[in-house]
């Protein structure tokens, strides 16, 4: 039987006993592998949707763009410091089996290899969804600290999912209802049952109103693939009670994690529990999410791999190799016959043998002549391969000269680009001197539509949003698109000059100049790192509107960094908060 751990303080006080536990005091997983279906129902084009959302996890996680023939989902490598990847492809008889290899090296000794295949076995058949996750360092940890919820969480918002027939969520689920609190119920004690439960209850005295909601909402993500997360209001909480009995039950905003094969007889100490007191900042949080991963990883694990040695990478690449190979073999057998190069010369009547089929047309050939024609089609080969090596040759030396020229083309225009910029903050400077304003005639977009176009015209030089931020846009539903505008404005105006002047920017708090409700704060807990232009930025402030609300029509986040080469605000992430596992 797995471990038994009455509680999170007795889960993180085994750190002292256990020398090769994780940070949460359990011991950790080495491999991990979820598999997911897509849906019947779902649209033909859904396999090629899934491979471009993973390819759009990667490439945020990369600080040099992906290869072209990575975007058309066709087999490519790459590498990068501490980062390779790999993809390979096959399609045969309506079969199409895709799969991604990504290994990290972030310390010596250590590394992380990350797979995610998508298969369709079949014309017709539903895509097939595989992810594993192996930390392979020389002493290896826990692979479930790296594995990826929520590329998880996105795959399952946007594409309806299953896992063993039953819907993959990424988000909490709130029993707020009579049937779908009987019907929770039920599958909590279901013997069946393969998929862990994670039911977590209201608080009653929480002053922050929202501050639950956000911790359900990451929790949901963090588990996503591992685990279904239930929210269990104040009544329902007696229901439960009064089912499984009071010591096996959640309330008062504990969190509890029910293992596969729990019923109103399991062991309370099997099934992990903590309370909401305990769940005070966002390290316990941390923490206890861990705790939770961990645990609902390895009963992932012990219900088996699922399709893994059909699913996984080595069995695709193995495919791939093979269909190479037969293609290479095929060629080279054709050379040695002589038959697809040049043609064979019919024998002449002295050496003609008798033939052996009268409704041939063609009479058979002796051995010499068969041998003189493979020769003549190996020199035939060699001279036009060595043709086409000289036009490469001549070719490669063509672009590297014109890369040069380029190259220095890009320079001379980036100074000029760079003196201009200069300039204009000059002559910006000088009109404020003299009592004007610069920004007064720059007009605010009125539509989401609107705004990447706007800043790149009116804020060039000073603010630059990165794609991921572009792609936020067009998905956006922050109701005030002004409002947004003129915070991008602060930032390229009041902030940059401060930046620019030196010493501390003191321009932090309530930004009453753009709005009352608009402040300027560490991000706290939410802090992450982004790239753009090839550089890596730790993202750990931003602009906040709305107050502690999370409805994206009212909650406004802008997260920025500042980069002091180009002297510019990078915008990360905006308009809304930011999920991630620790908020």
């Amino acid at each position: 039987m797995a471990q038994r751990y009455k509680s999170f303080e007795e889960l993180a006080g085994a750190q002292h006993e256990e020398p090769e536990a994780t940070e949460s005091g359990a011991p950790g997983v080495a491999r991990l592998w979820v598999q997911a279906a897509v849906a019947p129902n779902a649209e033909g084009s859904v396999g090629g949707e899934c491979r471009s959302m993973v390819l759009e996890w990667l490439q945020d996680t990369l600080s040099e763009p992906l290869p072209r023939r990575a975007l058309r989902h066709r087999p490519f490598s790459h590498g990068e410091l501490g980062v390779s990847c790999r993809a390979v492809r096959v399609r045969d008889a309506g079969r199409d089996e895709w799969a991604l290899w990504v290994a990290r090296s972030p310390g010596l000794g250590m590394q992380v290899v990350t797979s995610v295949s998508v298969v369709r076995a079949a014309p017709g058949h539903s895509p097939v969804i595989g992810l594993e996750v192996d930390d392979r360092s020389v002493v290896a940890r826990d692979a479930v600290v790296a594995y990826p919820s929520e590329l998880v969480a996105e795959l399952a918002g946007r594409v309806p999912l299953l896992q063993n027939g039953r819907p993959l969520v990424g988000d909490p689920i709130v029993l707020d209802g009579k049937e779908r609190m009987d019907s929770f119920l039920r599958m909590l004690v279901d013997p069946q049952r393969d998929m862990p439960f994670m039911a977590v209850s209201v608080p009653t005295d929480e002053p922050d109103v929202g501050r639950p909601q956000r911790l359900w909402e990451s929790l949901a993500r963090a588990l996503a693939g591992l685990a279904v997360v239930w929210v269990l209001p104040l009544k329902m909480t007696y229901r439960l009670s009064d089912t499984v009995g009071k010591a096996r039950s959640v309330f008062l905003g504990a969190w509890r994690l029910y293992r596969p094969g729990f019923n109103d007889r399991s062991d309370m100490m099997d099934h992990p529990l903590v309370l909401w007191q305990n769940l005070t900042d966002g390290r316990d949080v941390r923490r206890a999410t861990t705790m939770f991963r961990q645990v609902a990883a390895k009963e992932r694990l012990r219900f088996g791999h699922g399709d893994r040695d059909t699913l996984g990478f080595d069995a695709i690449a193995g495919k791939a190799k093979k269909s190479g190979s037969a293609r290479l073999v095929s060629f080279f057998r054709n050379l040695g016959r002589g038959t697809s190069l040049l043609p064979v010369e019919p024998a002449t009547s002295a050496d003609q043998p008798e033939r052996r089929d009268p409704d041939r047309n063609v009479g058979m050939v002796t051995g010499d002549a068969v041998r003189t024609a493979s020769k003549r089609s190996v020199s035939g080969l060699e001279a036009r391969l060595q043709r086409k090596l000289d036009r490469s040759r001549d070719r490669s030396r063509m672009w590297a000269t014109r890369y040069e020229h380029a190259k220095r083309r890009a320079v001379a225009a980036e100074q000029a680009r760079d003196a201009w910029r200069k300039r204009a903050d000059q002559l910006a400077g000088l009109v404020r001197l003299l009592g004007g304003d610069p920004d007064t005639e720059i007009p605010f977009p009125i539509a989401w539509d609107q705004l990447a176009a706007w800043c790149d015209q009116s804020l060039a030089g000073r603010v630059a949003l990165t794609p991921m931020a572009r792609r936020e846009l067009g998905g956006a539903k922050y109701l005030d698109v002004g409002l947004a505008a003129r915070c991008l404005l602060w930032l390229g105006r009041e902030y940059r000059d401060a930046r620019l002047r030196g010493g501390t920017v003191q321009l932090h708090g309530r930004i009453r100049t753009i709005d009352q409700a608009v402040f300027n704060l560490p991000c706290g807990g939410d802090s992450f790192e982004c790239t753009w232009d090839g550089h890596r930025y730790a993202v750990d402030w931003h602009l906040k509107g709305g107050g502690n609300t999370r409805d994206p029509k009212r909650c406004l986040r802008i997260y920025y960094a500042w980069d002091d080469d180009t002297r510019m605000v990078v915008i990360a992430s905006m308009p809304g908060h930011r999920r991630n596992a620790a908020s």
